[in-house]
């Protein structure tokens, strides 16, 4: 039976020696709630809590992404000890980072320590405040990384974790109260059921009744079509298993009726070329390219088969996200674009249908996102990759040069990102219409809206946004890595 000793409040009870500051981060890393604490009484003039101080630093710095949380209290043991200037210079020096109380009154000393020379001494509390181990002297802290250990295997099978905050939460919570961030569920194998619907590359996953006379056949001798996953306006992807080396692939599959069609080619050509020039973790990667001549596999790209959820379904399902979740999908997405721009590539079609939100691959790690779809990519290098005036992109989501069918650069996918990010912050588009002429419209000759006071967005997240709408390509961050450093 666990002990009924809750941690005391240090408020009003302590000096903080570490500067406080209003940054919420660092006000939420002084929270136990949530986190499994560990807090060590020592003294500048007991040698063993001086000496172990390195030993809780190392095991404050394993532990953080799992949610402990360490906080020192300076219980002094003769009157010596109470000089303040003295224990600040020892924090100073042997480096100690973590909250530390400074206890000249014996407050917190009266509540823990029956036996005031137990220095050092150590208390374990688990996330509700309840005491689950105490040690004393210069072996104490061994003993309670091994309390600790049970107490994180007890955690991981019972309670829900979000490696965002570093927190974990009640045993029925899916989304994490702070940061809206889908938490990692306790045991092991288990899929968040806002990922069940999973989808594949740029497609989403279809089951068919009927026998697909594809199904079966092996491309060029590499690449088995086993299963067909879903069907866009130029194309089939199926998944596929590389005969030679055994692992899933996707494979996309120019429709037969365009086979004779020399610009579908030329875009699927150039899809495949755009995004096999890119390696990025953001990115979705391309393996290989073939044209074979057969009319019902006329041309295909090999890609990695990705798990993941379309963006547009998550904010079909959330209305919009929260600012922090927001911002770090954002950065995801401008890192992968960044890269493209990097190579000379334009995205030319960027929207949340074309980002996939990926569950993580462990308990620890956060969803990441990869672009997608370089169907309308344009290589800056091919002056001539379409003719003048040809407008390409989604509506909703297109620069004004884009509207006007005028050359683009990079400046027009940051424009599209900015109006992505206007709309994963606050539920709705900067630019509506009835018709596409209007929407159209808006783009080239209206200012975007204001984002609603209410969502309570930062005054600089929402002039950048305000920045990359800007109607002029020179005013806005001139690419998407520009974009990320705004963030």
């Amino acid at each position: 039976m666990k002990p009924e000793l809750k941690l005391p409040s240090f408020a009003g009870a302590t000096e903080w020696l570490n500067r406080m500051t209003t940054d919420s981060q660092e006000k939420r890393s002084l929270e136990t709630k949530g986190h499994p604490t560990l807090v060590h009484f020592w003294s500048i003039s007991s040698e063993d809590s001086k000496t172990n101080l390195a030993q809780v630093a190392d095991l404050r710095d394993q532990r953080k992404r799992d949610g402990l949380r360490v906080i020192a209290v300076h219980s002094p043991q003769v009157e010596a000890d109470k000089n303040e200037r003295a224990v600040r210079d020892a924090v100073a020096r042997l480096n100690l980072t973590e909250p530390c109380a400074l206890d000249n009154e014996d407050k917190i000393q009266a509540s823990f320590l029956q036996n005031a020379a137990a220095i050092p001494a150590y208390y374990l509390f688990d996330i509700e405040g309840m005491l689950r181990g105490f040690t004393t002297g210069a072996n104490g802290l061994d003993e309670i990384d091994d309390r600790l250990e049970q107490l994180f295997s007890e955690l991981r099978a019972e309670r829900p974790f979000c490696p965002a905050c570093e927190l974990f939460l009640n045993k029925e919570a899916l989304f994490c109260s702070d940061c809206g961030l889908p938490l990692s569920l306790p045991g092991s194998g288990r899929t968040h059921p806002y990922y069940e619907n999973q989808y594949y590359a740029s497609l989403p996953t279809v089951r068919l009744f009927d026998a697909d006379p594809l199904i079966g056949r092996v491309i060029d001798g590499k690449y088995e079509l086993i299963a067909r996953l879903g069907e866009g306006g130029m194309s089939i992807v199926y998944r596929a298993r590389r005969v030679h080396i055994g692992d899933d692939v996707a494979v996309k599959i120019l429709l037969g009726k365009f086979v004779t069609d020399d610009a579908a080619l030329a875009r699927f050509r150039r899809e495949a070329r755009a995004a096999a020039m890119l390696r990025h973790p953001n990115v979705i990667t391309i393996h290989d390219f073939g044209e074979t001549g057969d009319e019902h596999v006329p041309a295909y790209i090999v890609m990695e088969f990705v798990k993941g959820t379309p963006l547009r379904d998550l904010l079909k399902s959330e209305g919009h996200f929260s600012v922090d979740r927001g911002v770090r999908l954002m950065r995801g997405i401008c890192a992968g674009v960044g890269s493209a721009h990097r190579q000379g590539v334009v995205h030319r079609d960027l929207k949340p249908e074309n980002i996939l939100v990926v569950a993580p691959d462990d308990e620890f790690e956060i969803e990441s996102v990869r672009v997608v779809d370089f169907g309308l990519a344009k290589l800056l290098a091919d002056a001539n990759a379409d003719p003048a005036g040809t407008v390409v992109g989604t509506p909703h989501y297109m620069s004004p040069e884009q509207c006007m069918g005028e050359p683009l650069d990079t400046r027009s996918d940051v424009y599209s990102l900015g109006v992505m990010f206007y709309e994963m912050l606050s539920g709705k588009r900067p630019f509506e219409g009835d018709t596409v002429s209007g929407v159209i419209n808006r783009h080239l000759y209206e200012p975007p809206p204001p984002l609603p006071a209410a969502l309570g967005i930062p005054r600089r997240i929402s002039n950048t946004i305000m920045q990359t709408l800007a109607k002029d390509p020179d005013d806005r961050p001139q690419t998407a890595a520009d974009l990320a450093r705004l963030l």
